[in-house]
């Protein structure tokens, strides 16, 4: 009775550790996130079909984030949008190979009491530091100390497991019949969606004895397999060369574990020549799969890409344009998934500049054409609007840094401004198919010249949002007195041929009504520079 308890709590402190390990894996990742931002859409789109780029851009992303599954998340969004090829994903996905094994390096020192300092000084940081920089590192060094006592919890729960004879038979069978580490690697991968997860507590228990170096690299494999499931199920509904981007990564997985297959044996004997201590060689072994197994492939890309148009047949769907194209796959990156809003409402902004130019020549010069051409704008914006509000819901506020979480309030505040900007263009065009509706040559002029004025405004302000040019601060503020100024003097002009002249009432009756719209399109042009200069 009191054996199978004792390995019930045995258990417990195993999965209790790879539970903190995970967590702490899980935010130090959101930590590198944040302080990496929409770095990493750059350094991804710099990847070009050149071999060593694309695997170093794969590496250095994958460490970044601490993710493979994460950098290929981002790689299906950014191969269905058409800003990446597909070769270049697979050069990305080959380099992500090698950075998912620089936490196993980290992670197989024995580091003993190091993560007390770390997570003592780590919380004081994060917790009393003035700059969020300095929260950051704080972070940073906390998740650290708590990875590393995630390992040592693993470790000891791992320690008592000696005792049971069947126990150890059972692992060292994954080194006997290897094909069955492999299997265990990969479901236990695919449960914890993370590679990492079943690498640590590999490692975890090789410190104690428990696992010895052919079952770990049987079980290692087996995780490097068990990473593919997560991308292969977000591939799907995706482009075709999405798909095969999620394809791909399963087939060199699949083909580094045959290759190794029939050599595990030699590749222990060579792996054991590079260290003394198992949970390094574990480490060894899991840096030379992957490395050796990118290299291998790098070569084959074009074979590979001929294969997976066999597996996945079709032809390339053509992308006219990455705009619309609010991807959900962005959503594991905040950072990224807030470039991707931002890109979007400098479009709606576009397309409102369309708008107020179709309203002038529609109202000011009759130009019946340009009102079909504004229904389908404004109807356009309607849509930009509501895409990018409910995707700017789905950020992680929490995962953004300071910065990144002024430019979004800023970004929600500026949609709907741009909105009603649409809707005021649409009304002022609508003055002009009205029936009995007219005004007179001096209205027109000073309408004219109002309305110009308000565009001008408009389009400083919609170029300091594109631009988050904090000095427009003082040219959208003067040129908004200005407008005032004027609205004034119009006004009283208006009134002031209203009291001199009987048909006037009835030439310029909704004279004050233009006047209005576009008096409240400088004044939306004006909260958008404010917004902007709330962008930190």
């Amino acid at each position: 009775m009191d054996r199978p308890m004792n390995l019930f709590f045995i258990l417990l402190q195993l999965g209790g550790g790879l539970a903190l390990f995970m967590f702490s894996i899980n935010m130090l990742s959101n930590t590198l996130k944040k302080v990496a931002s929409v770095r990493l859409k750059n350094i991804l789109q710099k990847a070009t079909g050149n071999p060593v780029k694309g695997a170093l851009t794969g590496t250095v992303v994958t460490f970044m984030v601490q993710s493979s599954s994460v950098t290929v998340l981002l790689l299906l969004g950014l191969v269905n949008s058409g800003i990446m090829t597909l070769r270049q994903s697979i050069y990305v996905i080959l380099g992500s190979e090698i950075g998912t094994t620089i936490t196993a390096q980290i992670i197989a020192f024995k580091v003993k009491m190091i993560f007390y300092p770390l997570i003592i000084a780590g919380f004081a940081m994060s917790r009393l530091g003035k700059k969020e920089k300095v929260n950051h590192i704080g972070d940073t060094l906390l998740y650290m100390g708590m990875i590393f006592l995630s390992m040592k919890i693993m470790a000891d729960g791992a320690s008592p497991l000696k005792e049971y004879p069947f126990v150890l038979k059972v692992i060292a069978d994954f080194g006997v019949y290897p094909l069955l580490g492999i299997v265990i690697g990969a479901v236990l991968t695919a449960v914890t969606n993370s590679s990492s997860a079943t690498t640590s507590l590999v490692i975890a228990m090789s410190m104690e004895g428990i696992i010895s170096l052919d079952a770990g690299i049987a079980l290692i494999i087996g995780a490097n397999i068990g990473t593919c499931v997560l991308e292969l199920i977000a591939a799907a509904g995706t482009s075709i060369a999405a798909r095969r981007t999620g394809m791909a990564q399963f087939i060199i997985n699949i083909s580094g574990a045959v290759l190794f297959f029939p050599f595990l044996e030699q590749f222990a004997g060579l792996i054991a020549l590079t260290a003394s201590d198992t949970p390094r060689l574990i480490a060894n072994a899991h840096t030379v799969f992957n490395v050796t197994v990118s290299l291998i492939m790098m070569p084959f890309v074009t074979i590979l890409m001929h294969f997976l148009s066999i597996l996945i047949p079709g032809k390339n769907e053509e992308v006219i344009s990455s705009h619309g194209l609010l991807e959900e796959k962005f959503l594991t990156v905040p950072a990224l998934a807030l470039y991707e809003a931002e890109q979007e409402v400098n479009r709606m902004a576009a397309v409102v500049g369309e708008s107020l130019t179709q309203a002038r020549k529609t109202f000011f010069e009759n130009d019946t054409n340009s009102s079909g051409q504004l229904t389908e704008n404004e109807r356009a914006v309607d849509i930009i609007h509501e895409k990018v509000g409910n995707y700017l819901n789905k950020i992680n506020t929490v995962m953004l840094n300071e910065q990144d979480r002024a430019r979004k309030r800023a970004l929600a505040h500026a949609t709907t401004d741009l909105e009603r900007i649409a809707d005021l263009a649409e009304n002022i065009a609508g003055y002009a198919s009205q029936e009995k509706v007219f005004f007179s040559e001096a209205a027109r002029k000073e309408l004219a010249e109002f309305f110009d004025n308000a565009v001008q405004a408009y389009m400083v302000a919609a170029n300091g949002l594109k631009e988050r040019v904090k000095t427009l601060d003082i040219d959208v503020h003067k040129m908004e007195h200005q407008l005032d100024a004027l609205k004034t003097e119009y006004r009283n002009k208006f009134l002031y041929r209203q009291e001199n002249d009987q048909l006037r009432p009835v030439i310029d009756a909704f004279y004050p009504y233009v006047l209005k719209d576009i008096g409240r399109i400088n004044n939306h042009a004006n909260n958008i520079s404010e917004h902007v200069l709330k962008m930190k």
